[in-house]
């Protein structure tokens, strides 16, 4: 008999090593194989937890081999180990060996589906698992609360902390390596320093936060707001939904307002008073109010506009009252006021149907000499790029340059070949797009935006601009006008 066998670790063995127990599970079950003529051809390793099936590769991978009648049999350790999450996923589980009549092997039993008693059997076992699963989960919960309630910590340890235990309880110490620049953060936001200036000044004194390579605006604003560095403890800041919950395409994070949040007194020790932190949180109400995500779309642009320096996505944050979009990164592009971004795209839009019309009146296609031409120049300067690099590596042979002064210039010719070359890509696509486009579908695709766009709300904007534009490039040198930035589009295939 052909077999595949799963090996995934159970909750009841949470804390221990992963690899020892799975590295485990395969003995007993080649054991159980050797004595009972089973061939086993395929091992899927299952490392990663998670309650829903699309959570498991390993498991997506065996059910489609499964489907394909790939094996006669399955070993797994007990059948709650294919599943004891939600009954769907169950369903999906057991109706794929159903099918293709696999045979699910444990020590204790096989389990022929094609049977019905086998089957009633199956079924009752991963209904009885799922009930205990949420049983524990609902203790777990409820100890985690009460856990909360005691002044415990129990997360990741935040910048200047270290996880400890105190009497039997989960806390935080001080590490004042990394204490004193949260100190520095707050005083400085107290002498007037925005967080972008308190982020540079932090960098180049050496510091590092855990899961980056450097502080930025968020990161730093992220730390001023929170309450644990003032001893206490926060939770319920966040709200999950998972991925196909509530019809949602993908895993959403929620920001809870503030009246949502249990805060108590922890037991760990505080790097900043509490008068220094109510000091901070007065400034900062008063000169921002961050954009947060919960769960609705807010911005007519989200995940449209990107950044022509470094390519990540522009955000619409709210500073003195008025919106601008601005790069995350620190020290990028400038911001500008989001309405003059909108007003542009709009602008860009009723040209681009200005131009398709008279070209269906004149009878001609649209004409790519333009942009293969700025592709031309893009190119040379590319190439000259190139040659410039290449040449800070000779430079440097002969002398000419210390260490740090290649590093610095070679970091700049770097990032700029980095835009040319992302800028030649997007060019590229947009003549291959107006080389296939049918210019009147996308014209009666941007009147119908124009039309609809000032009646819908945000997110309906949001929409709109989704089916026509595909990237908007965004790019704005530091101190220029309030007007004077730059932005390419890449329109929708149609």
């Amino acid at each position: 008999m052909d077999a595949a066998q799963y090996l995934r670790k159970s909750r009841m063995e949470e804390g221990m090593d992963t690899e020892e127990v799975l590295a485990k599970h395969r003995k007993a079950l080649a054991t159980f194989a050797a004595t009972h003529d089973i061939h086993i051809i395929e091992t899927y390793y299952e490392v990663v937890s998670g309650e829903s099936l699309y959570a498991r590769p390993e498991m997506l991978r065996l059910l489609e081999d499964v489907e394909d009648g790939r094996y006669d049999a399955v070993l797994v350790m007990d059948l709650d180990r294919l599943s004891r999450g939600r009954m769907k996923d169950q369903g999906i589980i057991l109706d794929a060996f159903r099918d293709s009549g696999t045979l699910i092997v444990t020590p204790e039993k096989t389990y022929n589906l094609s049977d019905d008693l086998d089957d009633e059997l199956a079924e009752f076992k991963t209904f009885m698992s799922r009930r205990e699963y949420k049983i524990i989960n609902k203790r777990l919960r409820r100890g985690l609360k009460q856990t909360i309630q005691d002044g415990c910590y129990v997360a990741n340890a935040p910048y200047g902390y270290r996880k400890v235990t105190v009497d039997r309880k989960p806390t935080l110490e001080i590490y004042e390596p990394e204490a004193k620049f949260v100190r520095m953060m707050y005083d400085l936001y107290l002498q007037g320093y925005g967080c972008v200036s308190i982020a540079r000044y932090v960098n180049s004194l050496g510091a590092r936060p855990h899961r980056s390579a450097e502080f930025t605006r968020n990161s730093v604003a992220h730390i001023l707001r929170n309450p644990t560095f003032a001893g206490k403890i926060v939770w319920d800041q966040k709200t999950h939904i998972r991925k196909g919950a509530k019809g949602n395409p993908k895993h959403i994070t929620i920001y809870n307002p503030r009246e949502r949040w249990t805060i108590v007194d922890g037991i760990h020790p505080a790097i900043i008073s509490q008068e220094t932190y109510d000091q901070v949180q007065a400034i900062l109400a008063g000169r921002y109010i961050p954009s947060r995500n919960d769960g609705t779309v807010r911005s007519s642009l989200a995940g449209l506009v990107l950044c022509a320096n470094c390519g990540q996505h522009m955000q619409r944050m709210t500073m003195k009252g008025s919106p601008y979009l601005l790069c995350t990164r620190p020290g990028c592009c400038a911001s500008t006021k989001f309405e003059l971004v909108e007003a542009r795209v709009l602008s860009y839009l009723e040209e681009t149907l200005a131009r398709m019309e008279l070209e269906q009146q004149a009878g001609t296609g649209r004409d790519t000499a333009v942009l293969d031409s700025t592709l031309e120049a893009i190119k040379k300067e590319l190439t000259a790029a190139q040659r410039q690099k290449n040449r800070l590596y000779e430079l440097l042979e002969l002398e000419e340059y210390d260490l740090p002064t290649f590093r610095e210039r070679m970091a700049a010719v770097k990032e700029k070949i980095a835009g040319l070359e992302r800028r030649q890509r997007e060019t590229e696509r947009t003549i291959e797009q107006a080389k296939l486009a049918d210019p009147a579908s996308l014209a009666r695709k941007i009147r119908g935006v124009l039309d609809a766009y000032d009646a819908a709300d945000p997110a309906g904007r949001n929409a709109m601009l989704k089916s026509v534009l595909d990237t908007i490039w965004y790019e704005k040198k530091k101190k220029t006008a309030p007007t004077d930035f730059q932005l390419r589009f890449s329109l929708k295939p149609f």
